[in-house]
Protein backbone atom coordinates (compact mmCIF):
# COMPACT_ATOMS: atom_id res chain seq x y z
CA UNK A 1 0.00 0.00 0.00
CA UNK A 2 1.71 3.11 -0.62
CA UNK A 3 3.82 4.22 1.28
CA UNK A 4 2.37 1.31 3.96
CA UNK A 5 1.74 4.17 6.12
CA UNK A 6 -1.02 5.95 4.80
CA UNK A 7 -3.46 4.34 6.56
CA UNK A 8 -4.28 5.18 7.58
CA UNK A 9 -3.76 6.61 6.56
CA UNK A 10 1.87 7.37 9.11
CA UNK A 11 5.19 6.51 12.23
CA UNK A 12 9.88 1.93 16.71
CA UNK A 13 10.66 -0.03 18.91
CA UNK A 14 9.99 -4.17 19.10
CA UNK A 15 11.63 -6.50 21.36
CA UNK A 16 12.02 -4.46 24.52
CA UNK A 17 14.88 -7.30 25.64
CA UNK A 18 16.51 -5.44 23.05
CA UNK A 19 16.34 -1.84 24.68
CA UNK A 20 16.17 -1.74 28.42
CA UNK A 21 13.83 1.20 28.47
CA UNK A 22 11.25 -1.09 27.08
CA UNK A 23 8.96 -3.71 28.68
CA UNK A 24 9.61 -7.20 27.33
CA UNK A 25 7.25 -7.70 23.88
CA UNK A 26 3.90 -8.35 25.02
CA UNK A 27 1.98 -8.65 21.76
CA UNK A 28 2.40 -10.55 19.08
CA UNK A 29 0.08 -10.37 15.19
CA UNK A 30 -0.16 -14.31 13.95
CA UNK A 31 -1.02 -14.42 10.41
CA UNK A 32 -1.55 -18.71 10.33
CA UNK A 33 -2.76 -18.25 6.21
CA UNK A 34 0.27 -16.96 5.33
CA UNK A 35 2.57 -17.95 7.56
CA UNK A 36 4.29 -15.22 9.61
CA UNK A 37 4.36 -13.56 12.91
CA UNK A 38 5.31 -10.47 14.09
CA UNK A 39 6.01 -9.36 17.89
CA UNK A 40 5.44 -5.26 18.99
CA UNK A 41 5.84 -3.74 21.89
CA UNK A 42 2.63 -1.25 22.32
CA UNK A 43 1.44 -0.16 18.92
CA UNK A 44 0.05 3.55 18.55
CA UNK A 45 -1.58 2.66 15.12
CA UNK A 46 -1.67 -1.00 13.34
CA UNK A 47 -3.21 -2.38 10.52
CA UNK A 48 -4.03 -5.71 9.18
CA UNK A 49 -4.85 -7.57 6.62
CA UNK A 50 -5.68 -11.32 5.45
CA UNK A 51 -1.81 -10.86 3.77
CA UNK A 52 -0.53 -8.37 5.38
CA UNK A 53 0.02 -6.38 8.92
CA UNK A 54 1.58 -2.54 9.70
CA UNK A 55 2.57 -0.82 12.80
CA UNK A 56 4.05 2.12 14.34
CA UNK A 57 4.94 2.11 17.63
CA UNK A 58 4.16 4.33 20.47
CA UNK A 59 7.46 4.86 21.66
CA UNK A 60 9.53 4.97 18.51
CA UNK A 61 12.28 7.46 18.46
CA UNK A 62 12.48 7.65 14.73
CA UNK A 63 8.40 7.66 14.25
CA UNK A 64 9.34 4.62 11.83
CA UNK A 65 6.25 2.67 10.59
CA UNK A 66 7.17 -1.06 9.58
CA UNK A 67 4.69 -3.30 7.82
CA UNK A 68 4.83 -7.30 6.61
CA UNK A 69 3.21 -8.44 3.75
CA UNK A 70 3.43 -12.33 2.40
CA UNK A 71 3.02 -12.46 -1.94
CA UNK A 72 2.12 -16.02 -3.16
CA UNK A 73 3.60 -17.37 -5.93
CA UNK A 74 0.81 -17.39 -8.23
CA UNK A 75 0.93 -13.18 -8.07
CA UNK A 76 4.70 -13.20 -8.40
CA UNK A 77 4.56 -15.56 -11.36
CA UNK A 78 1.41 -12.62 -12.66
CA UNK A 79 3.74 -9.61 -11.83
CA UNK A 80 7.19 -10.77 -13.13
CA UNK A 81 6.35 -13.80 -15.78
CA UNK A 82 8.48 -16.08 -14.04
CA UNK A 83 7.39 -19.25 -11.93
CA UNK A 84 8.46 -18.48 -8.47
CA UNK A 85 9.73 -21.06 -5.82
CA UNK A 86 11.40 -20.43 -2.71
CA UNK A 87 14.04 -22.67 -3.70
CA UNK A 88 14.57 -20.85 -6.83
CA UNK A 89 14.97 -17.51 -4.76
CA UNK A 90 17.92 -18.91 -2.29
CA UNK A 91 19.20 -19.78 -4.92
CA UNK A 92 19.48 -16.18 -6.22
CA UNK A 93 19.89 -15.11 -3.02
CA UNK A 94 23.05 -17.54 -2.46
CA UNK A 95 24.66 -15.93 -5.42
CA UNK A 96 24.10 -12.01 -4.66
CA UNK A 97 25.79 -13.40 -0.79
CA UNK A 98 28.71 -14.50 -2.96
CA UNK A 99 29.27 -11.15 -4.70
CA UNK A 100 31.39 -8.51 -3.29
CA UNK A 101 30.10 -5.77 -5.14
CA UNK A 102 26.74 -4.06 -4.13
CA UNK A 103 25.45 -3.63 -7.77
CA UNK A 104 22.34 -3.42 -9.12
CA UNK A 105 20.81 -7.07 -9.20
CA UNK A 106 19.45 -8.57 -12.57
CA UNK A 107 16.97 -11.12 -10.79
CA UNK A 108 13.47 -9.38 -10.78
CA UNK A 109 12.87 -10.11 -7.10
CA UNK A 110 16.01 -8.14 -6.24
CA UNK A 111 14.81 -4.98 -8.29
CA UNK A 112 12.83 -2.00 -7.13
CA UNK A 113 11.21 -1.70 -10.88
CA UNK A 114 8.94 -4.77 -9.27
CA UNK A 115 7.91 -3.16 -6.14
CA UNK A 116 6.94 0.30 -8.32
CA UNK A 117 2.92 1.62 -8.90
CA UNK A 118 2.67 3.84 -11.53
CA UNK A 119 2.06 7.23 -9.77
CA UNK A 120 -1.99 8.11 -9.22
CA UNK A 121 -3.14 4.68 -11.46
CA UNK A 122 -5.69 3.41 -9.24
CA UNK A 123 -5.51 -0.14 -7.78
CA UNK A 124 -7.29 -3.02 -8.97
CA UNK A 125 -7.21 -5.92 -6.67
CA UNK A 126 -5.59 -6.01 -3.01
CA UNK A 127 -2.14 -8.29 -4.52
CA UNK A 128 -1.09 -4.81 -6.99
CA UNK A 129 -1.11 -2.80 -3.51
CA UNK A 130 0.68 -5.41 -1.48
CA UNK A 131 3.45 -5.31 -3.66
CA UNK A 132 3.96 -1.43 -3.93
CA UNK A 133 7.03 -0.36 -2.03
CA UNK A 134 7.96 2.93 -3.92
CA UNK A 135 6.69 5.10 -6.19
CA UNK A 136 7.95 6.39 -9.83
CA UNK A 137 9.32 9.68 -8.42
CA UNK A 138 11.69 7.60 -6.00
CA UNK A 139 12.53 5.20 -8.35
CA UNK A 140 14.18 8.03 -10.17
CA UNK A 141 15.45 10.28 -7.71
CA UNK A 142 15.81 7.73 -4.18
CA UNK A 143 19.65 7.16 -4.24
CA UNK A 144 19.34 2.83 -4.34
CA UNK A 145 21.81 0.51 -2.57
CA UNK A 146 21.46 -3.39 -2.50
CA UNK A 147 22.82 -6.17 -0.24
CA UNK A 148 22.60 -9.32 1.71
CA UNK A 149 21.58 -9.47 5.52
CA UNK A 150 21.18 -12.64 7.91
CA UNK A 151 19.25 -12.47 11.17
CA UNK A 152 19.16 -15.28 13.39
CA UNK A 153 18.60 -18.24 10.62
CA UNK A 154 16.72 -15.90 8.03
CA UNK A 155 18.56 -14.36 5.11
CA UNK A 156 17.30 -10.97 3.42
CA UNK A 157 17.91 -9.40 0.57
CA UNK A 158 17.64 -5.74 1.27
CA UNK A 159 16.67 -2.74 -0.93
CA UNK A 160 17.80 0.82 0.77
CA UNK A 161 16.40 3.62 -0.83
CA UNK A 162 17.21 7.31 0.58
CA UNK A 163 14.70 9.89 -1.27
CA UNK A 164 15.93 13.59 -1.16
CA UNK A 165 12.30 14.95 -1.01
CA UNK A 166 11.53 18.32 -2.65
CA UNK A 167 10.11 21.29 -1.92
CA UNK A 168 9.20 24.70 -4.33
CA UNK A 169 6.79 26.94 -2.52
CA UNK A 170 5.78 28.46 -5.61
CA UNK A 171 4.92 25.27 -7.16
CA UNK A 172 3.37 23.88 -4.14
CA UNK A 173 5.57 21.06 -4.05
CA UNK A 174 6.42 19.83 -0.55
CA UNK A 175 7.38 15.71 -0.56
CA UNK A 176 9.21 14.43 2.45
CA UNK A 177 12.92 13.04 2.28
CA UNK A 178 12.58 10.08 2.95
CA UNK A 179 14.43 6.83 4.30
CA UNK A 180 13.22 2.86 3.05
CA UNK A 181 14.36 -0.57 3.73
CA UNK A 182 12.52 -3.43 2.35
CA UNK A 183 13.55 -6.85 3.53
CA UNK A 184 12.76 -9.58 1.20
CA UNK A 185 12.68 -13.19 2.05
CA UNK A 186 10.98 -16.53 1.16
CA UNK A 187 9.70 -19.42 2.78
CA UNK A 188 6.72 -22.35 1.72
CA UNK A 189 6.45 -20.57 -1.73
CA UNK A 190 5.84 -17.10 -0.64
CA UNK A 191 7.89 -14.12 -0.87
CA UNK A 192 7.58 -11.81 2.20
CA UNK A 193 8.39 -7.86 2.55
CA UNK A 194 9.49 -6.44 4.99
CA UNK A 195 9.39 -2.74 4.91
CA UNK A 196 10.33 -0.15 6.95
CA UNK A 197 9.83 3.97 5.81
CA UNK A 198 10.60 6.91 7.67
CA UNK A 199 10.24 10.64 6.46
CA UNK A 200 11.22 14.03 7.92
CA UNK A 201 10.64 17.18 6.11
CA UNK A 202 13.32 18.67 4.02
CA UNK A 203 15.37 21.82 5.57
CA UNK A 204 13.90 23.93 2.70
CA UNK A 205 10.24 23.45 3.62
CA UNK A 206 11.45 23.74 7.81
CA UNK A 207 12.90 27.31 7.51
CA UNK A 208 9.65 28.33 5.11
CA UNK A 209 7.26 26.83 7.37
CA UNK A 210 8.98 28.68 10.75
CA UNK A 211 9.35 31.99 9.10
CA UNK A 212 5.34 32.09 8.30
CA UNK A 213 4.88 30.91 11.94
CA UNK A 214 7.38 33.76 12.77
CA UNK A 215 5.78 36.07 10.36
CA UNK A 216 2.05 35.44 11.50
CA UNK A 217 3.31 35.84 15.14
CA UNK A 218 5.32 39.17 14.87
CA UNK A 219 2.20 40.70 12.59
CA UNK A 220 -0.17 39.70 15.82
CA UNK A 221 1.87 41.14 18.34
CA UNK A 222 2.54 44.11 16.73
CA UNK A 223 -1.18 44.49 15.79
CA UNK A 224 -1.82 43.59 19.76
CA UNK A 225 0.31 46.60 20.00
CA UNK A 226 -2.33 49.31 18.01
CA UNK A 227 0.19 48.93 14.87
CA UNK A 228 -2.26 48.29 11.78
CA UNK A 229 -1.60 44.75 9.57
CA UNK A 230 -0.41 46.46 6.87
CA UNK A 231 2.62 48.44 8.88
CA UNK A 232 3.08 44.67 10.63
CA UNK A 233 3.31 42.93 7.05
CA UNK A 234 6.53 45.44 6.35
CA UNK A 235 7.79 45.01 10.06
CA UNK A 236 7.83 41.49 9.62
CA UNK A 237 10.26 41.58 6.48
CA UNK A 238 13.32 43.07 8.43
CA UNK A 239 16.14 40.48 7.39
CA UNK A 240 17.34 40.08 11.22
CA UNK A 241 13.66 39.38 12.37
CA UNK A 242 13.73 36.13 9.86
CA UNK A 243 17.28 35.54 10.69
CA UNK A 244 16.69 35.30 14.18
CA UNK A 245 13.65 33.21 13.70
CA UNK A 246 15.48 30.62 12.06
CA UNK A 247 18.77 30.16 14.46
CA UNK A 248 16.79 28.15 16.74
CA UNK A 249 15.97 25.49 14.00
CA UNK A 250 17.66 22.34 14.46
CA UNK A 251 19.16 19.66 12.17
CA UNK A 252 16.42 16.79 11.77
CA UNK A 253 17.53 15.28 8.31
CA UNK A 254 17.99 11.73 7.96
CA UNK A 255 21.28 11.97 7.59
CA UNK A 256 22.05 12.82 11.42
CA UNK A 257 23.78 10.05 12.39
CA UNK A 258 21.63 10.11 15.62
CA UNK A 259 18.70 9.19 13.51
CA UNK A 260 20.75 6.70 11.50
CA UNK A 261 21.86 4.98 14.16
CA UNK A 262 18.52 4.80 16.14
CA UNK A 263 16.68 3.89 13.11
CA UNK A 264 19.39 0.91 12.44
CA UNK A 265 18.47 -0.33 15.97
CA UNK A 266 14.65 -0.43 15.49
CA UNK A 267 15.32 -2.31 12.46
CA UNK A 268 17.32 -4.82 13.78
CA UNK A 269 14.57 -5.31 16.30
CA UNK A 270 11.73 -5.51 13.78
CA UNK A 271 13.78 -8.41 12.09
CA UNK A 272 14.37 -10.54 15.40
CA UNK A 273 10.46 -10.17 16.02
CA UNK A 274 9.77 -11.83 12.67
CA UNK A 275 9.12 -15.10 12.54
CA UNK A 276 8.13 -17.36 10.00
CA UNK A 277 6.43 -21.35 9.42
CA UNK A 278 4.40 -23.25 7.41
CA UNK A 279 0.92 -21.57 6.68
CA UNK A 280 -1.76 -23.63 7.88
CA UNK A 281 -5.39 -23.02 5.88
CA UNK A 282 -7.62 -24.80 8.79
CA UNK A 283 -7.54 -21.61 10.74
CA UNK A 284 -10.13 -19.25 11.51
CA UNK A 285 -10.85 -16.48 9.05
CA UNK A 286 -9.45 -13.39 8.53
CA UNK A 287 -10.96 -11.06 11.60
CA UNK A 288 -9.67 -8.53 14.57
CA UNK A 289 -9.56 -10.14 18.02
CA UNK A 290 -11.49 -6.72 20.15
CA UNK A 291 -8.87 -7.07 23.29
CA UNK A 292 -11.84 -5.04 25.31
CA UNK A 293 -14.58 -7.39 24.57
CA UNK A 294 -12.71 -10.52 24.59
CA UNK A 295 -14.65 -11.64 20.91
CA UNK A 296 -13.25 -11.91 17.41
CA UNK A 297 -14.50 -10.34 14.79
CA UNK A 298 -14.94 -11.65 11.54
CA UNK A 299 -14.27 -9.58 8.18
CA UNK A 300 -14.18 -10.59 4.24
CA UNK A 301 -10.87 -11.31 3.15
CA UNK A 302 -10.31 -8.72 0.90
CA UNK A 303 -10.47 -5.97 3.91
CA UNK A 304 -8.39 -4.25 6.14
CA UNK A 305 -8.51 -2.59 9.55
CA UNK A 306 -6.63 -0.03 11.25
CA UNK A 307 -6.80 0.45 14.89
CA UNK A 308 -5.27 3.72 16.41
CA UNK A 309 -3.68 3.67 20.18
CA UNK A 310 -6.19 -0.53 20.42
CA UNK A 311 -5.86 -0.46 24.13
CA UNK A 312 -6.61 2.91 26.23
CA UNK A 313 -6.98 2.88 30.12
CA UNK A 314 -7.77 5.14 32.55
CA UNK A 315 -7.30 4.91 36.67
CA UNK A 316 -11.00 4.18 37.22
CA UNK A 317 -10.82 0.57 35.28
CA UNK A 318 -12.05 1.85 31.91
CA UNK A 319 -10.63 0.06 28.61
CA UNK A 320 -11.50 1.33 25.02
CA UNK A 321 -10.90 -0.06 21.18
CA UNK A 322 -11.57 1.56 18.26
CA UNK A 323 -11.37 0.62 14.87
CA UNK A 324 -12.19 1.39 11.64
CA UNK A 325 -12.78 -1.85 8.77
CA UNK A 326 -13.11 -1.19 4.77
CA UNK A 327 -11.75 -2.82 1.45
CA UNK A 328 -7.98 -3.27 1.30
CA UNK A 329 -8.19 -1.88 -2.53
CA UNK A 330 -10.31 1.25 -1.38
CA UNK A 331 -8.07 2.17 1.37
CA UNK A 332 -4.66 1.82 -0.99
CA UNK A 333 -6.79 3.86 -3.67
CA UNK A 334 -7.76 6.79 -1.25
CA UNK A 335 -3.55 6.49 0.16
CA UNK A 336 -2.27 6.50 -3.25
CA UNK A 337 -4.85 9.85 -4.01
CA UNK A 338 -3.53 11.54 -0.97
CA UNK A 339 -0.24 10.84 -1.73
CA UNK A 340 -0.29 12.99 -5.10
CA UNK A 341 -2.64 15.45 -3.83
CA UNK A 342 -1.76 18.73 -2.29
CA UNK A 343 -4.85 18.87 0.16
CA UNK A 344 -4.89 22.35 0.94
CA UNK A 345 -5.24 23.08 -2.83
CA UNK A 346 -6.23 20.29 -4.66
CA UNK A 347 -8.70 18.44 -2.71
CA UNK A 348 -11.83 18.63 -4.49
CA UNK A 349 -14.66 16.19 -2.66
CA UNK A 350 -16.04 14.87 -5.93
CA UNK A 351 -12.36 13.02 -6.47
CA UNK A 352 -12.65 11.28 -2.75
CA UNK A 353 -16.33 10.29 -2.91
CA UNK A 354 -15.57 8.57 -6.72
CA UNK A 355 -13.16 6.29 -4.99
CA UNK A 356 -14.87 5.69 -1.49
CA UNK A 357 -17.34 2.63 -1.70
CA UNK A 358 -18.24 1.69 2.17
CA UNK A 359 -16.79 1.27 5.70
CA UNK A 360 -17.30 0.46 9.27
CA UNK A 361 -16.22 1.99 12.43
CA UNK A 362 -16.10 0.08 15.35
CA UNK A 363 -15.69 1.46 19.16
CA UNK A 364 -15.90 -1.07 22.19
CA UNK A 365 -15.55 -0.43 26.33
CA UNK A 366 -16.05 -1.87 29.12
CA UNK A 367 -16.00 -0.34 32.82
CA UNK A 368 -14.59 -2.21 35.89
CA UNK A 369 -16.69 -1.63 38.97
CA UNK A 370 -14.77 -0.09 41.60
CA UNK A 371 -15.22 2.33 44.11
CA UNK A 372 -14.00 5.41 41.76
CA UNK A 373 -16.31 4.76 39.46
CA UNK A 374 -19.89 3.87 41.95
CA UNK A 375 -21.54 7.04 40.19
CA UNK A 376 -21.20 5.38 36.84
CA UNK A 377 -22.62 2.75 37.76
CA UNK A 378 -25.27 4.28 39.37
CA UNK A 379 -26.11 5.76 36.94
CA UNK A 380 -26.23 2.62 34.82
CA UNK A 381 -28.84 1.02 37.32
CA UNK A 382 -30.92 4.01 36.67
CA UNK A 383 -30.97 3.88 33.28
CA UNK A 384 -31.64 0.13 32.90
CA UNK A 385 -34.98 0.59 35.40
CA UNK A 386 -36.73 2.86 32.43
CA UNK A 387 -39.15 0.70 30.92
CA UNK A 388 -38.51 0.15 27.05
CA UNK A 389 -41.66 2.00 26.06
CA UNK A 390 -40.75 4.80 27.88
CA UNK A 391 -37.48 5.00 25.74
CA UNK A 392 -38.91 4.19 22.23
CA UNK A 393 -41.12 7.61 23.07
CA UNK A 394 -38.38 9.84 24.06
CA UNK A 395 -36.58 8.61 20.94
CA UNK A 396 -39.72 9.14 19.01
CA UNK A 397 -40.33 12.81 19.89
CA UNK A 398 -36.06 13.29 19.40
CA UNK A 399 -36.18 12.53 15.92
CA UNK A 400 -38.38 14.77 14.28
CA UNK A 401 -35.87 17.45 15.84
CA UNK A 402 -33.18 15.79 14.54
CA UNK A 403 -34.56 15.77 10.96
CA UNK A 404 -35.55 19.16 10.55
CA UNK A 405 -32.39 20.73 12.23
CA UNK A 406 -31.77 24.16 10.39
CA UNK A 407 -28.16 23.84 11.02
CA UNK A 408 -27.96 20.21 10.14
CA UNK A 409 -29.75 20.57 6.86
CA UNK A 410 -26.81 22.94 5.87
CA UNK A 411 -24.09 20.13 5.68
CA UNK A 412 -26.63 17.24 5.11
CA UNK A 413 -30.18 15.94 5.17
CA UNK A 414 -31.61 12.91 6.42
CA UNK A 415 -34.66 10.44 4.65
CA UNK A 416 -35.97 6.92 5.06
CA UNK A 417 -34.76 7.17 8.90
CA UNK A 418 -35.78 4.58 10.87
CA UNK A 419 -34.84 4.21 14.73
CA UNK A 420 -35.61 1.50 17.41
CA UNK A 421 -34.26 1.20 20.71
CA UNK A 422 -35.02 -2.13 22.83
CA UNK A 423 -34.01 -2.74 26.57
CA UNK A 424 -34.35 -6.71 28.31
CA UNK A 425 -33.08 -5.37 31.41
CA UNK A 426 -29.66 -6.96 30.87
CA UNK A 427 -28.60 -4.71 27.09
CA UNK A 428 -29.84 -1.90 25.63
CA UNK A 429 -29.90 -1.92 21.52
CA UNK A 430 -30.29 1.32 19.55
CA UNK A 431 -30.45 0.91 15.84
CA UNK A 432 -30.21 3.89 13.95
CA UNK A 433 -30.87 4.01 9.96
CA UNK A 434 -31.18 6.44 7.54
CA UNK A 435 -29.99 7.69 3.90
CA UNK A 436 -27.92 10.79 3.77
CA UNK A 437 -27.31 13.61 1.12
CA UNK A 438 -24.11 15.39 1.95
CA UNK A 439 -23.62 18.99 0.57
CA UNK A 440 -26.53 18.22 -1.36
CA UNK A 441 -24.71 16.15 -3.48
CA UNK A 442 -23.44 13.04 -2.06
CA UNK A 443 -25.70 9.93 -1.43
CA UNK A 444 -24.58 7.98 1.88
CA UNK A 445 -26.40 5.07 3.45
CA UNK A 446 -25.31 4.58 7.10
CA UNK A 447 -26.69 1.68 9.27
CA UNK A 448 -26.02 2.65 13.16
CA UNK A 449 -25.77 0.60 16.07
CA UNK A 450 -25.74 1.33 19.90
CA UNK A 451 -25.30 -1.73 22.66
CA UNK A 452 -24.49 -1.63 26.13
CA UNK A 453 -24.75 -3.89 29.40
CA UNK A 454 -23.85 -2.22 32.69
CA UNK A 455 -20.15 -2.98 31.97
CA UNK A 456 -19.69 -3.50 28.27
CA UNK A 457 -20.78 -1.88 24.89
CA UNK A 458 -20.64 -1.47 21.35
CA UNK A 459 -20.40 1.18 18.91
CA UNK A 460 -21.20 0.38 15.15
CA UNK A 461 -21.47 2.44 12.41
CA UNK A 462 -21.51 1.60 8.35
CA UNK A 463 -21.30 3.87 5.78
CA UNK A 464 -22.24 2.89 2.34
CA UNK A 465 -21.56 4.96 -0.91
CA UNK A 466 -25.18 5.78 -2.47
CA UNK A 467 -28.60 4.20 -1.53
CA UNK A 468 -28.05 0.51 -0.66
CA UNK A 469 -25.98 -1.55 1.81
CA UNK A 470 -22.90 -3.03 -0.34
CA UNK A 471 -21.91 -5.95 2.05
CA UNK A 472 -24.92 -7.09 4.55
CA UNK A 473 -22.29 -9.26 6.46
CA UNK A 474 -20.32 -6.47 7.36
CA UNK A 475 -23.04 -3.97 7.95
CA UNK A 476 -24.08 -6.04 10.55
CA UNK A 477 -20.80 -6.73 12.83
CA UNK A 478 -22.58 -5.01 15.39
CA UNK A 479 -25.02 -7.88 15.62
CA UNK A 480 -22.11 -10.89 15.55
CA UNK A 481 -20.63 -9.45 18.95
CA UNK A 482 -22.64 -11.35 22.05
CA UNK A 483 -22.73 -8.50 24.96
CA UNK A 484 -22.06 -10.31 28.17
CA UNK A 485 -24.05 -8.82 31.45
CA UNK A 486 -20.73 -9.50 33.47
CA UNK A 487 -20.85 -9.01 37.06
Amino acid sequence: MKKRAAAIISSLLVLGCAYPVFAAPKNVYTDADSGFAVQTVNPMIEYASKSSYGFQENNSTTDSYHSVAAIPADVLAKKTGIVFTTKQFKEKLAAEMSKKSGAKPDYALFRPETYTHATGQPYQNMEDSLLDCFDEDELQHAKFSYETKTVGKQTYFVISAQYPGAFDKEKAIDQRVTDKKLYITSENNILYLTESYCSAETEAAKKAKAAENKNSTLKKDYEEKGISAETAGSAVQDPKALQKALLPLTDSSLNDPKIQKALQKEREAILKGLTFFKPDKSKKNFGMNDPVLKQFVSLPDNWLYVRAAPEIKDQDGLKVNVAWTAPYTMVSNLANFAFTKDFEKDLKPEEIYNIYDESVILASYSIRKSNKNKNISDFAEEIFKIPQSDMQKALDELMPKLLNNEDLKKYAVLSNTKAKIANDGQVIKLAFDTNVKVMNRFDFLTHANLAGTRNNGLFSLYISKGDKTKTNAVANLADKVKLLPGK
